[in-house]
């Protein structure tokens, strides 16, 4: 495939690093997460017709 051949493309391409694999299943801001299920907990959502 050829550069111009991917400039022309609707589809983007993407590429996944396989070293991101070491953050699965890891919390990586603990206190942002903790204060962000605080603040869920606590607010009233809207009702939804």
């Amino acid at each position: 495939m050829k550069i111009e051949d991917i400039n022309k493309g609707k589809v983007p391409l993407v590429k996944i690093d396989d070293r991101l694999e070491r953050f699965k299943g890891r919390v990586l801001f603990k206190e942002k997460l903790d204060l962000a299920n605080k603040l869920l907990k606590n607010k009233q959502l809207p009702d939804i017709e």
